[in-house]
């Protein structure tokens, strides 16, 4: 069997409210620009539509993607959910390093530490303390 890749990632957080206008702005400068509400029980063995009034789940996807299924990400409100303590990382353009580190902590980012010069990378933790990355990892030669 083949690695496939990814279909989506759900990251749990214990209030939702703390860290939804960080992502907010986070997603969409990676692509992700569509948002979406949705009512997640408890495990995830339910996951319904929601509205803006009445939601514990905020999905964040790509817009206009034919011939593969979209990217999504999905933030879920879970009572005594805790921080990743791993870390996500997110494939970026090298050369958009600085500006990451520019906008970042105006996002709310916290703990924003540059990777050293062979690692072009920048780790960070989301204002719950999720680890975070956005990296340009260089092909190997």
């Amino acid at each position: 069997m083949a690695f496939r890749g990814f279909d989506h990632l759900d990251l749990r957080v214990p209030v939702l409210g703390v860290v939804e206008a960080f992502y907010d702005e986070f997603f969409p400068r990676l692509g992700l620009t569509g948002k979406k509400y949705s009512w997640v029980e408890f495990g995830g063995s339910s996951w319904n539509d929601a509205t803006p009034e009445r939601y514990n789940t905020v999905e964040y996807y790509e817009e206009g993607v034919d011939g593969r299924l979209a990217h999504f990400i999905g933030i879920i409100e879970e009572t005594g959910a805790q921080p990743a303590r791993g870390r996500i990382a997110f494939a970026v353009d090298e050369e958009t390093l600085g500006e990451w580190e520019r906008v970042l902590p105006g996002m709310g980012a916290r703990e924003l530490e540059r990777g050293d010069p062979s690692y072009p990378a920048l780790f960070f933790t989301d204002p719950l303390g999720t680890r975070l990355e956005v990296c340009a990892r260089r092909l190997r030669s």
